[in-house]
């Protein structure tokens, strides 16, 4: 298992916040990145220290689908959509998708702990303080995960406080 946390840096009047490693290495920074036709406070891009990016945003909502929210992931080439299942996100939040013909699903599970399955079988948790994954996962599945947290805050209406130092590009 790999295991990761948030830290914030603070330089001058910019902060950033990056997942780093259990040795402290940075792993990648997460940024605000607004785009058209997503919403301009959650729409997050992952830049790893190797220099691949992945950006996920909340689509902006219209009348017919207010209550199921989509989501979408891009890398350089490609998009993958993900939403909220109709009655499931009544009381817990859970949003599922596809990667590559694989299924992925990230929910709610103990209180404030977000899990990410992947084909049924459980691939990472994300608590407060703590970010779990297994050895074996891809990229774009953690970028994923680590981006997918903040939905799941605003999902809770909880105030995420690392929000506030995220960089604007």
């Amino acid at each position: 298992m790999k295991h990761y946390y948030f830290e914030v840096e603070r330089r001058h009047r910019e902060s950033h916040v990056y997942i780093c490693n259990e040795a402290g290495k940075k792993v990648g920074e997460l940024l605000f990145n607004p785009r058209k036709n997503f919403d301009n406070e959650n729409s997050f891009l992952f830049q790893y220290e190797n220099g691949n990016s992945y950006f996920l945003g909340l689509r902006q909502r219209r009348f017919r689908d207010m209550n199921i929210a989509h989501y979408e992931l891009y890398t350089d080439n490609e998009k993958f959509k993900f939403k909220e299942r109709k009655i499931h996100n009544l009381m817990n939040f859970r949003v599922d998708g596809m990667i590559h013909n694989s299924n992925y699903s990230l929910t709610e599970r103990v209180a404030n702990t977000l899990e990410m399955v992947k084909d049924g079988v459980t691939i990472g948790r994300i608590t407060e303080d703590e970010i779990v994954v297994n050895d074996h996962t891809l990229e774009i599945e953690e970028s994923l995960f680590f981006m997918m947290y903040f939905m799941f805050k605003l999902y809770k209406r909880e105030y995420v406080t690392l929000k506030k130092y995220l960089y604007k590009i």
